[in-house]
């Protein structure tokens, strides 16, 4: 079972493969798990558009902070292209610091 802030999953009659607290939310109907050629695939749904999330499970590994900066700059690029379709953002860099999608310029206009 996946809630707004948990995410449980088993097989009939087993014990849980997973059974953890999430510390931000995802949209628990459109978030799933999948069993394929022995692993365990879980996909979720931020409930808040590009929102960063610091890890996924309370109490484990937390993203250090390169892998934060990318996916701050993977998220403000999608913004970009969902927001000016027909431009190419596949090439674009950043200098400095990478703004917060959610607020930048006005903020995420999109849920």
């Amino acid at each position: 079972a996946i809630q707004i802030t948990f995410a449980a999953c088993a097989l009939q009659g087993n014990p849980p493969y997973l059974n953890h607290d999430m510390p931000h939310k995802c949209k628990k109907e459109q978030s799933y798990w999948t069993m394929e050629d022995g692993e365990l695939h879980l996909t979720l749904q931020k409930m808040h558009k590009a929102e960063t999330w610091t890890g996924l499970f309370v109490g484990h590994q937390q993203l250090d902070d390169v892998s934060s900066t990318e996916d701050r700059k993977r998220i403000m690029l999608e913004r970009f292209a969902e927001e000016h379709p027909g431009f190419d953002f596949s090439n674009a860099e950043f200098n400095g610091n990478v703004p917060d999608a959610r607020d930048f310029m006005g903020g995420v206009k999109y849920q």
